[in-house]
């Protein structure tokens, strides 16, 4: 997962800017995305001001767990995808996002300081070790 900075004294704001490019990629309304947003636990629908909110750099914390899942219904992703991307937004870390060989997910912070090239490395060397204990458990 990419992380976007416009400006060297602005945090990241990958989820704004994922929102941002899916609303113009696919042509859809912000109203549109927020009807499409559902939370599968809860039922609620996020709301258009909400989402406007979230690209104006409004939202002064990382939201509620329900509206990170509805949101990623609305825009067709994992919901812990969007959830990496809030982590990222709201705490400043720098998060990874890797599929491993066996189809797993997994998402880690990245040590403060790596270079994208450690980043990467870090990346594959944890999606071995964690291919190669499945194959050993499934022995």
């Amino acid at each position: 997962m990419p992380l976007r900075r416009v400006a060297a004294d602005r945090p990241p704001s990958p989820l704004s800017d994922f929102i941002r490019d899916h609303i113009r990629d696919v042509g859809l309304s912000i109203r549109t995305l927020a009807l499409q947003s559902v939370s599968p636990t809860t039922g609620q629908n996020l709301t258009a001001q909400w989402i406007t909110d979230v690209l104006n750099g409004r939202v002064p914390r990382m939201p509620d767990s329900w509206r990170l899942d509805a949101l990623a219904a609305g825009l067709g992703l994992d919901p812990d995808s969007v959830k990496a991307m809030a982590i990222a937004q709201w705490i400043g870390w720098d998060i990874a996002d890797i599929q491993t060989d066996a189809g797993e997910r997994l998402i880690f912070r990245v040590p403060k300081g790596c270079t994208p090239e450690q980043r990467a490395r870090l990346a594959d060397e944890l999606g071995r070790m964690i291919t190669s204990a499945e194959l050993r458990t499934k022995e």
